[in-house]
């Protein structure tokens, strides 16, 4: 079990929860590895730490979990791939606002990641409707 500082908290993590980013983030080119982190008192928030950068510390959300019908068209749904979508995992990030009621997601640019290989990719879905920072559901 590693440890890691996020906002003067300390947090464990191992080795299952990191995602290796080979092309890093979208703007974070050199952010290649980061621990995905259960915000346990937040759920279904979570960390997403970069360990090769202290600075860069996202909280993101699997988007289905609060956008019903949410749904990126990324894949050709012909595609014989199925074992392998059925492995990924989707996040968002969120960009928290001081006044709650403002924190929004960012469902245009999810990152994709692989539970069991542990790679993810960061992709624009320049063909959709989806975006930048999409309020959250049922804030009122």
């Amino acid at each position: 079990m590693s440890m890691i500082n996020i906002n003067g908290k300390e947090y464990s993590y191992d080795e299952a929860d990191i995602i290796n980013f080979v092309e890093g983030l979208i703007g974070l080119p050199n952010m290649r590895q980061a621990a995905l982190i259960p915000l346990n008192d937040y759920e279904p928030f979570c960390w997403l730490a970069s360990l090769d950068d202290e600075k860069n510390r996202f909280v993101v959300v699997n988007p289905c979990e609060i956008y019903m019908d949410y749904d990126p068209k990324v894949f050709d749904d012909d595609s014989s791939e199925n074992s392998e979508k059925d492995n990924l995992n989707i996040l968002t990030i969120v960009k928290i606002s001081s006044d709650w009621k403002k924190t929004t997601v960012n469902l245009r640019s999810p990152i994709f990641f692989d539970s069991q290989t542990k790679k993810g990719v960061q992709i624009i879905l320049s063909e959709s409707d989806y975006k930048l920072a999409e309020n959250l559901p049922n804030v009122e």
